[in-house]
């Protein structure tokens, strides 16, 4: 490699957020890019274009990240400018006011693409209250309310050097980062000691929601409980996911789409968090095609639970699982955002001869106890955006379907 991909992870997403700060993470996120002390926004980003490097951030609900990409002669300049980008971020006043307008009409861009928003909506009928179930992004009213002194405060709060991981990977030493590290990183001294996150009350709550909206399509979520980071059957779930949703290949994709032509994106995944997690299966398509959508998925769920796995679709699901992990390691970024969102989660980076032993050691048998777990009646949720879907205007077609 003649590249070194660059990470700070900050513990700073939705769960931290307090109701009237909704959107205050991917806020900040926004405004470190915005100028320092001593560089303005046009220098920070010539830093990098002058270089041939890429700078950029994303925000998570239980993490934010920076994260840079440069040739390895210039990895001092990164650890500089981004460390100046966090620890001596300028926050005018004016820059505030013209950023909350960014914000909202990011926020009418999101609202102008159903087919992701809806997994928002999945996540907020699922755990309505909870911060895990706000959208990173915030809403109008709470973007609205932003002020100079609730960014300062909540900068305060969460950038902090007992609260940041720093991942690298490519042609470097992990002396000469720790050098850099110790040089550039200068966070203000912390006024008290930051307590671990504590979430409300988390609980599955099952509930059917629908929103209508001037669209070509229905979009519809189903959702599960599912599973959190560190769980045992975590790369069972994974397995099995690859199997039922996952990809082209899937059960979902060739039953609904391939066999069908009912949809033309279907497709299920796996959210995990801390505390807990959820299982969606998301298809967007014609409203008439919905209750037929329904009795395919809910027939393939059915098969899931009480067919075992055959030995050959086993085998090719741990080997694309495998073979993802695998095959991404060969990208620094992947490498780096394996390394930081582990020590940030679980707080170590698992290695990965354990996983791949792990991910072999799934059988037909935890495959369907698994699903059996997973796909509980009682427990499906529903979210629908869109034109309204004939027989949807219950939960009688969702549940009589999975039954």
């Amino acid at each position: 490699m003649r590249t070194v991909s660059l990470g700070i992870w900050v513990r700073s997403g939705t769960f931290g957020e307090l109701p009237d700060e909704a959107g205050l993470s991917h806020f900040l996120e926004h405004m470190f890019f915005k100028g320092t002390t001593s560089r303005s926004a046009r220098d920070i980003v010539e830093a990098f274009d002058n270089v041939g490097g890429e700078l950029n951030a994303y925000t998570a609900k239980e993490y934010t990240c920076f994260y840079a990409k440069v040739i390895d002669e210039n990895l001092p300049l990164a650890v500089d400018v981004m460390m100046d980008m966090l620890c001596r971020p300028a926050f005018a006043a004016e820059d505030i006011a013209k950023e909350k307008q960014v914000v909202l009409e990011e926020i009418s861009m999101y609202e102008d693409s159903p087919d992701e928003i809806i997994h928002d909506y999945l996540a907020e009928t699922i755990w309505p209250e909870h911060p895990l179930g706000r959208p990173v992004i915030g809403s109008r009213e709470s973007i609205a309310s932003i002020t100079h002194d609730s960014v300062r405060s909540y900068y305060s709060r969460y950038y902090r050097a007992d609260n940041i991981v720093v991942s690298a990977a490519g042609r470097l030493d992990h002396e000469t980062l720790v050098s850099l590290i110790g040089e550039y990183a200068h966070f203000p001294d912390p006024v008290s000691r930051l307590s671990a996150p504590v979430y409300p009350e988390l609980n599955y709550q099952r509930r059917f929601v629908k929103r209508e909206k001037a669209t070509e399509q229905s979009h519809i979520c189903l959702g599960f409980p599912g599973l959190p980071w560190g769980h045992a059957d975590i790369y069972t779930m994974n397995v099995m996911n690859n199997i039922f949703g996952g990809g082209m290949s899937s059960r979902l994709f060739q039953a609904v789409r391939e066999e069908l032509g009912l949809a033309y994106s279907i497709y299920s995944y796996s959210s995990s968090y801390m505390p807990a997690g959820y299982y969606a299966i998301y298809a967007g398509l014609s409203a008439q095609n919905v209750p037929r959508a329904f009795d395919s998925i809910a027939r393939e769920i059915g098969l899931l639970k009480e067919s075992p796995v055959m030995a050959q679709e086993l085998e090719r699901a741990k080997q694309q699982v495998k073979g993802a992990l695998i095959i991404g390691l060969e990208s620094t970024s992947n490498r780096m955002s394996r390394m930081g969102r582990g020590l940030m989660i679980l707080g170590r980076v698992t290695p990965l001869d354990e996983i791949v032993s792990r991910i072999e050691a799934v059988d037909d048998v935890a495959v369907m106890d698994l699903a059996r777990r997973t796909f509980v009646p009682e427990q499906a949720s529903l979210c629908v955006l869109g034109v309204p879907a004939p027989g949807a205007e219950d939960e009688s077609l969702l549940l009589s379907a999975l039954r």
